[in-house]
């Protein structure tokens, strides 16, 4: 197991790289793109609409950006492919922003050209400027593309990053880096502060790489105990989080089943209950989110093992399992000092309706576990034995 502790490592640092080179972006395109978004979300009496437009683990990135919308602007409402753009439409209050990394998926392109034939606002961001997305965004007057160069799950190339970061890993962590980093611009600039090279942007991205860096130098020994914990297990395992943590649970929910393991995210319809062999990976910042709390107490209570992902050494989650003699099976997820006080103490509440602390907090955690669970894949996939052609085919 210890050589698969180098993998981790060797993954981490990649996708710090990735974080890195979203600092390489031309400030110019990523100013157009919030200026853009700024004048959209001024605020106004009249409702608007944001329409989500991205399938799979790009559209749990989307999700977490258009959360931030729904938590800041009482008035702009979010929807997603499960709400047709006919159900929705309004002329001039509706802006799609669709992200594809390779452009050719096909639910994303027929919801960008019913937004296209309604005549409405349209933006892109997609690693394939040959795609079939990009070609329909590009010659539509009320549309604009960004570019964020990056390796898709179509990709048939060989090289280190198909082992450490397969299936589109690349694109789908830094459309979440870098639509988090630009809600920060945003927010900039709709107190007045509209400078051309981005400051908030920029600052945003260089402290997501500093905590991403400090995954890789999480503690070898426990590091390694926890991986041996989860991987060489035939049992189902079954992933929670909410809200934006709960997002990063379920694009690490889809990596299983990618890994030909039985997986389920924990709040789906068809979820089995708990039973020996089961693994429950609640993923909590503050570690003291409700339902992780009792689908903890829950699994424990039905034999299953519990190996929650948190920031929170001091959590009410963390004070059950070290009452079970298991918090070896907890991984720490390291954050920068400043942000230390964030994750700490055992305040905890009693419904998932979230509050303002948690609608508001800077997204440092879901940024760190999702670099975590995509370098723990890694780690899954070099241990299985199984490459990224294999994973592809059970890809949907």
């Amino acid at each position: 197991m210890s050589g698969l502790i180098d993998t981790f490592r060797e993954a981490t640092l990649l996708q710090c790289s990735f974080l890195e080179k979203l600092l390489d972006l031309d400030m110019a395109d990523v100013a157009a793109f919030s200026d853009s978004m700024t004048e959209f979300l001024q605020p106004s009496t009249e409702n608007k609409f944001v329409y989500g437009i991205a399938a799979g683990r790009s559209a749990l990135a989307l999700y977490s950006f258009l959360q931030l919308i729904q938590n800041h602007f009482e008035n702009v409402f979010p929807f997603t492919l499960e709400d047709p753009v006919q159900r929705h439409y309004r002329k001039g209050k509706n802006l799609g922003i669709a992200i594809s990394g390779s452009g050719e998926t096909l639910a994303v392109n027929k919801y960008i050209d019913d937004i296209i034939t309604r005549g409405g606002d349209i933006k892109l961001i997609t690693a394939n400027e040959n795609g079939t997305a990009y070609k329909m965004v590009s010659e539509y007057e009320k549309g604009s593309v960004l570019v964020i160069k990056a390796r898709t799950k179509h990709a048939t190339d060989k090289d280190m990053r198909s082992r450490l970061s397969p299936l589109g890993t690349e694109f789908e962590l830094e459309v979440l880096a870098f639509l988090n980093a630009l809600f920060a611009d945003i927010q900039s600039r709709l107190k007045g502060v509209c400078e051309q090279s981005c400051p908030q942007y920029v600052s945003t991205i260089k402290d997501f790489e500093e905590n991403a860096h400090l995954i890789a130098e999480m503690d070898p020994g426990q590091l390694e105990h926890w991986l041996g914990r989860l991987l060489p297990r035939s049992g189902r395992y079954i992933i929670g989080g909410v809200g934006r943590s709960g997002l990063v649970a379920r694009a690490f929910e889809m990596r299983f089943t990618h890994l030909n393991k039985i997986s389920y995210w924990e709040r789906d319809f068809n979820t089995p209950s708990f039973q020996i062999g089961d693994v429950y990976i609640p993923i909590t910042g503050i570690g003291n989110t409700y339902e992780a709390l009792e689908g903890t107490i829950s699994a424990l209570s039905k034999g299953s093992e519990v190996m929650p992902i948190t920031a929170n050494r001091s959590s009410r989650l963390v004070a059950l399992l070290r009452k079970q003699g298991k918090t070896d099976d907890i991984a720490f997820v390291p954050v920068k000092p400043e942000y230390a006080e964030v994750f700490s103490g055992d305040t905890s509440s009693t419904t998932w309706l979230m509050s303002d602390f948690t609608k508001f907090r800077y997204p440092i955690f879901e940024i760190n576990s999702s670099v975590f669970t995509n370098s723990v894949v890694a780690v899954g996939a070099e241990f299985l034995g199984i490459v990224e052609a294999g994973m592809r085919r059970m890809h949907v």
